[in-house]
């Protein structure tokens, strides 16, 4: 008998696939971001899109036993193409599906060493609350709540195709 997934699994990941659905693939001969420097918030603006290896093997883990990951796979995959992160200042809007979900953000403190900003997120119902972005390169890591997702730089042609992605009612295999 398959377990099915708790409703506790991630709250982080269960709301960013509740943001999304796929239809954008990656293309691997795509023109690469240009690289940013400056201070760590100055490195944090830009166009994101989710870290689909992380992602997946994240969900592998949080799956409860017995319950079957290829039945999930294509629509998870699917959710992850449409997904992309605008950060601008003091802005975060993530789409998935429609117009994107606004939050803001301020930050409480920078800590260059470790590459982290602290920081108060205002989600769209009002709540604040504390979270963690950590930038490496390209990777932007954010947490909250002690869970965190991995996003990777992309140009803003692909933001842009991911967006409008987004904005296109959701098809599923077999759904539609």
């Amino acid at each position: 008998m398959k377990t099915p997934i708790k409703p506790g699994i991630s709250l982080l990941f269960a709301a960013a696939c509740s943001l999304l659905s796929f239809s954008y693939a990656a293309d691997d001969a795509k023109e690469k971001p240009a690289a940013v420097e400056g201070t760590l918030e100055e490195q944090m603006l830009g166009h994101w899109a989710p870290d689909e290896q992380s992602m997946l093997e994240r969900f592998k883990k949080e799956l409860p036993e017995g319950q079957d990951i290829a039945a999930l796979l294509p629509m998870v995959q699917l959710m992850l193409g449409r997904m992309a992160l605008d950060v601008t200042k003091e802005k975060v809007i993530m789409h998935g599906v429609g117009k994107g979900e606004k939050s803001s953000y301020k930050i409480t403190e920078s800590n260059p060493a470790t590459k982290t900003v602290t920081m108060d997120v205002t989600d769209p119902q009002g709540k604040v609350s504390q979270g963690t972005a950590t930038i490496n390169g390209d990777k932007l890591t954010l947490t909250k709540d002690g869970q965190s997702l991995v996003f990777n730089r992309i140009t803003k042609a692909d933001f842009e195709k991911r967006k409008q992605a987004a904005q296109q009612p959701p098809a599923f295999p077999g759904l539609e």
